[in-house]
């Protein structure tokens, strides 16, 4: 299977969580990203906002070092299944690749 998959967002990070160790011993970190902005819709201006859990594996997990809530960053990754089970199968969550603070 193919396809392209890539998502870059800017935003505020709303709150942090704990590190987690997956099964396999691989740092996870998780935080939630909230944008917003103005875009075009249809011709007419509309205020979007959204808000998803941003996930940094592995040795990417430390990028997050150093900032805070409230921070306004920039990420880039793609974009996932939150869980396998109930209502995570509808929900997105974003694999951070980079991450760049503003």
């Amino acid at each position: 299977m193919s396809g392209h998959n890539h998502c870059q967002l800017t935003g505020v990070i709303a709150s942090l969580e704990k590190v987690a160790v997956t099964p396999a011993g691989v740092p996870r970190q998780r935080f939630w990203l909230e944008h917003r902005s103005r875009q075009v819709e249809d011709g007419q201006p509309r205020e979007v906002r959204a808000r998803i859990a941003i996930v940094l594996v592995g040795g990417n997990a430390s990028l997050i070092q150093g900032l805070r809530e409230g921070q306004s960053v920039t990420v880039t990754g793609f974009l996932c299944q939150a869980g396998y089970k109930g209502e995570a199968r509808d929900r997105l969550q974003l694999i951070a690749e980079t991450l760049e603070p503003h």
